[in-house]
């Protein structure tokens, strides 16, 4: 298997767009339907492919022509330091190329990116119930940092 990755192309957008239920196919929060995350990951990833912001990247992974994944990639402000790192927006593979080292080739792809930029910092943010990610994530060096609670008030 020869995985390529590259840049984002616009004929690449439908097949972003269709792993938007990735982002949900885990156990999310009691208070989280799976519609809505779909939905809106949906909305931000079809303005991000149309109006990239400045300092931002896709790239798609594949093999032989068939798409096998991508990432969204970001500049942010660190909320402590005020300096600019790379930032994960969206990272998503194929069920068929789950496993097959695809995921690990994106993040390089990021480590990569981030560097190239002169950043320091790489994060991300990953559902609580979304354990496979959160142990490739873990595997390539990843540390909590933030937890974040929710409380729903009836």
């Amino acid at each position: 298997m020869t995985i390529r990755i590259r840049p984002y192309e616009p004929g690449d957008r439908d097949f972003i767009l269709s792993l938007v239920g990735r982002f949900s196919g885990f156990e999310l929060p009691a208070w989280r339907r799976a519609e809505d995350v779909d939905r809106t990951n949906r909305t931000s990833l079809a303005e991000a492919l149309e109006e990239p912001d400045p300092g931002s990247a896709f790239f798609l992974a594949e093999e032989e022509e068939v798409p096998a994944g991508f990432i969204h990639l970001q500049t942010q402000s660190d909320y402590f330091s005020g300096e600019a790192h790379g930032y994960i927006s969206d990272v998503a593979v194929t069920p068929d190329f789950e496993g097959s080292g695809v995921g690990r080739l994106l993040l390089d792809t990021a480590e990569d990116w981030a560097r190239s930029k002169g950043y320091s910092l790489l994060t991300l943010y990953v559902f609580a119930g979304n354990t496979h990610a959160r142990h490739v994530y873990e595997r390539f060096g990843f540390q909590e940092e933030v937890i974040k609670y929710g409380k729903i008030l009836r």
